[in-house]
């Protein structure tokens, strides 16, 4: 026994000083595939009344101002349709009637990559429940059940569907799949009040609000973080009941939740979601190889999070040699990072 809990101390022994020699040596660089493209559709529902028209158009442009000017997407990967039949504004592709949104998700189907990332928000008035939980745009409306079919058609894309409508809660469930993220502005239909959350998810992605690990980016999760804070604390304010409560869920379970941690469950998608890919910091925004760093470091952040869910499931000494080769190349390509952008730790 003694000489057995001997081996097994100097086998650790053994390891950390492996990540020592392995963190003084210089890293490779392993050439990746080009970064996936992300599609960002934009559908903006019926006003009523100026207020909301106006509110609603705000929001949209914010969103798409931010993913032209702050995540540098191509314009022609920004669509916009709203309730106007026409209009000047940047990125506005037509009216959002059920006819325009099914063809332009079916011509985006078509031509989207394997892997590339599929970002829908919708942004205005919901009611229903359950499957027939809708948007209110011109003409017929869309449904959960509607959108559920058309998200089908992008089986090898990463999807992000942002609905910051009101009652919005009640699609969660029916659109939560494998590969998605799923975010609503309210918990159940019943929320039907004006949504804040909308305002406030936008602010995370056009200001600097929203990133709280200080590296640059925005992701779904910080951005969702962000805007549930924000609109619990105007509720505070205004001394009012809160009558919505934004959901996310990114592992295919039908349930949302509240205060995703994105470590140990729901957010971990989210946490790796950016509107541009965002394998770059500000830092190394001009230089090709942190580019490829980054995007190869959180692959592995990624694979270490996956194999940590499967612990259980896996032998003791599988499961720490497949942690310990991740955790060896996640420790050298943090070091070639530091060393290019100069910084000691």
């Amino acid at each position: 026994m003694r000489e057995a809990g001997r081996a097994n101390r100097e086998g650790r022994g053994a390891r950390r000083a492996l990540f020592a020699l392995l963190l003084a040596l210089p890293a490779s660089l392993v050439p990746v595939p080009s970064k996936a493209q992300t599609h960002l559709v934009i559908v903006s529902g019926l006003g009523g009344d100026k207020k909301y028209t106006d509110s609603f158009a705000k929001i949209a442009s914010t969103i798409a101002d931010a993913a032209s000017k702050r995540f540098l997407l191509p314009d022609s990967e920004i669509v916009w349709l709203s309730e106007d039949s026409v209009s000047t504004r940047p990125h506005f592709r037509g009216q959002s009637t059920k006819v325009n949104v099914e063809r332009l998700l079916g011509q985006l189907a078509t031509r989207a990559g394997p892997g590339d990332q599929v970002v829908l928000v919708l942004i205005g008035h919901g009611s229903g429940e359950g499957e027939d939980t809708k948007i209110s745009i011109p003409g017929p409306d869309l449904s959960a059940r509607d959108f559920a079919q058309l998200l089908s058609r992008f089986p090898t894309q990463k999807l992000a569907f942002v609905n910051l409508t009101s009652a919005s809660g009640d699609m969660l469930p029916v659109l939560s799949a494998s590969n998605r993220v799923i975010i609503t502005a309210t918990k159940s239909s019943f929320e039907r009040n004006e949504s804040r959350f909308a305002q406030y998810f936008a602010d995370a992605l056009s200001k600097d609000v929203a990133d709280t690990d200080k590296d640059g980016r925005v992701s779904l999760l910080e951005a969702f973080r962000y805007a549930v804070a924000e609109t619990k604390r105007v509720y505070e304010t205004d001394t009012r009941l809160q009558t919505e409560h934004a959901q996310l869920e990114d592992m295919g379970a039908k349930t949302g939740v509240a205060e995703p941690d994105g470590r140990t469950g729901e957010g971990l998608l989210a946490r790796r979601f950016f509107l541009d890919g965002a394998y770059i910091t500000r830092a190394g925004a001009n230089d090709p190889r942190l580019a490829t760093l980054y995007k190869e470091k959180f692959t592995l952040e990624d694979e270490i999070e996956q194999l940590r869910t499967k612990k259980a499931a896996m032998a003791a000494n599988a499961y720490d040699d497949a942690l310990e080769g991740l955790l060896v190349q996640l420790a050298r390509k943090a070091k070639t990072i530091r060393e290019i952008e100069g910084r000691k730790s």
